[in-house]
């Protein structure tokens, strides 16, 4: 009884093992045909290693325009978006003030030029000559300061994007933060909170890349500045971004998605980063064949990777549809 139950068993395993083995041929007749793989091809170019950053674009330069003389605002010759040019007149306040200061002016410059006649011929002393003159100076410079706070003009090239008071309305110098402010956008500027950890990778005139929604465009710009000492509260180091704005696409508080490239390397050999397996090899095509090829890798980015050694420019690497394929496989591209 105890042979036959033996038996049996070695039986059943025996027709176990079998239905394995042609399992496994199935199988392996199911790959002898084409594996439908997507590739790609090695190229020659540059390629960096970057860290990637968020963060808000500010205007280079920011001008709150705030009168030192209070007064009614008699005429606005602005709007909000206006774009104005270094000297452009902006606002005048009444001038009633100023009328006065400009007619004594008028009149001590009158009467100092006359007593430089007369100092020349020796008709009035030094004293009186210098008190003239003092008075002189004093009506000038008051008049130049109440031109210069009663007719506003622009300190700078921009655009202006605040007007605080209305026409006919009172500017009350003590009491209102602005009366006008405005942006130069020909230049801009990004700020960064960097950790400890890559701090070191980052110095003063590094290239970097932006890009916001509003635009395809990729815009290059450059470190400009580097803290020197973390931040008290976060730990992190503060980086300023500079960059030209000269066709005006990027805004003042714009968000913006920022690449900070720390190491480059030039006329590199440069695949996909899934090409790659297990850190070390790749299959590349020959003769509707996969090919496995050892490679050494360089610099990498979240995308591509640097192949320094083990493929060369032109070659096909196998991108999808790699996984379980073997060498000598046969593949056929898919488009």
């Amino acid at each position: 009884m105890l042979k036959k139950i033996i038996l049996a068993a070695i039986l059943a395993i025996a027709l176990l093992s079998c239905q394995k083995k042609t399992e496994q041929q199935e199988a392996k007749e199911e790959f002898t045909g084409a594996r439908e793989v997507k590739v790609a091809t090695a190229r020659m170019g540059n390629i960096s290693s970057y860290i990637e950053f968020s963060g808000k674009i500010e205007a280079y330069k920011t001008i709150n325009i705030a009168p030192s003389m209070s007064g009614r605002i008699a005429k606005l010759i602005v709007d909000v978006g206006s774009v104005v040019k270094k000297g452009d007149l902006l606002v005048k306040l009444d001038d009633t003030q100023l009328r006065q200061a400009k007619i004594k002016y008028d009149n001590m410059e009158k009467n100092y030029n006359r007593m430089q006649e007369l100092q020349k011929t020796g008709a009035i002393d030094e004293a009186t000559f210098d008190e003239v003159e003092t008075g002189y100076k004093v009506a000038k410079s008051s008049y130049e300061y109440m031109l210069e706070n009663t007719e506003i003009k622009a300190p700078i090239n921009g655009v202006i994007t605040v007007i605080y008071k209305k026409e006919g309305e009172n500017y009350d110098s003590m009491m209102d933060p602005l009366l006008l402010r405005m942006l130069n956008l020909d230049e801009v500027k990004a700020k960064i909170q960097v950790s400890d950890a890559d701090i070191n990778k980052i110095k003063k005139g590094q290239k970097v890349l932006l890009k916001v929604r509003s635009s395809e465009e990729e815009f290059s710009g450059k470190v400009s500045f580097v803290s020197p000492e973390a931040d008290v509260m976060s730990g992190t180091f503060n980086v300023e971004i500079v960059v030209q704005n000269a066709g005006g696409k990027l805004k003042h508080n714009q968000f913006t998605h920022i690449r900070l490239l720390y190491e480059t390397s030039e006329n590199a050999v440069i695949i996909p980063q899934k090409a790659v397996l297990e850190s070390e090899f790749v299959f590349i095509v020959q003769d509707e064949k996969a090919v496995k090829k050892y490679v050494t890798l360089g610099l990498e980015n979240e995308y591509e990777i640097e192949v320094t050694d083990g493929i060369k420019e032109g070659e096909i690497v196998i991108t999808n549809g790699s996984i379980g394929l073997s060498e000598g496989d046969n593949v056929e591209i898919s488009h």
